[in-house]
């Protein structure tokens, strides 16, 4: 990956992480902030090939598809947002204000991966995860309200209190354990 005896940037390093996640060329870059030229020659040295091309995924009503998906998605934020929290003022630790989002993101990444098994049994991929954080811009504002723009925001279901994900104009919503007969969620 590296020419020898130098040491890997914290960006190569993120880079690095996000590409054996899968995560496609437009999200290294704007990630890891690497450089065109080095992302391309880290992914032929990472995963012998390319990064796969075509639209990333942008419809934010996916994320309200399934309470599988509404659940995961839910704790990503929620995690990341945690991830976030704990590495603001930790320059003690070598990372630099400007990168504790990245950090947080990669963290939050490689986390989910854990916690599903692998990449390839993951619910939400890190396309969909960068679009989801991006959404809600910055960690400190993750609230009931959403984004003012999105067309979804973090709920708690309205009997257990079980974080999802759900449309924006929701007043209400109960997860699949205690959705009451008939009706999925009252709308305002």
């Amino acid at each position: 990956m590296l020419t020898a005896g130098s040491a890997p940037t914290l960006n190569e390093r993120i880079a690095r992480v996000l590409i054996l996640s899968g995560t496609r060329r437009p999200v290294v870059r704007s990630i890891s902030r690497v450089p065109d030229p080095k992302i391309d020659q880290m992914y032929s040295q990472e995963i012998g090939r390319n990064s796969s091309s075509g639209q990333l995924p942008s419809s934010l009503e996916w994320f309200t598809k399934t309470h599988r998906i509404q659940m995961h998605g839910a704790f990503l934020l929620l995690a990341y947002h945690r991830i976030h929290k704990s590495l603001r003022g930790t320059s003690s630790q070598g990372i630099m204000p400007d990168s504790v989002p990245r950090v947080a993101f990669t963290r939050t990444l490689t986390w989910y991966h854990e916690m599903c098994g692998g990449k390839d049994k993951a619910v939400i991929s890190s396309q969909r995860l960068y679009t989801l954080i991006r959404t809600f811009a910055d960690a400190q504002s993750i609230s009931q309200r959403g984004n003012e723009a999105a067309e979804i925001k973090l709920h708690r279901c309205a009997t257990c209190k079980l974080p999802l994900i759900i449309p924006r104009h929701y007043t209400e919503y109960h997860c699949s354990a205690h959705k009451p007969k008939g009706r999925r969620a009252s709308k305002t």
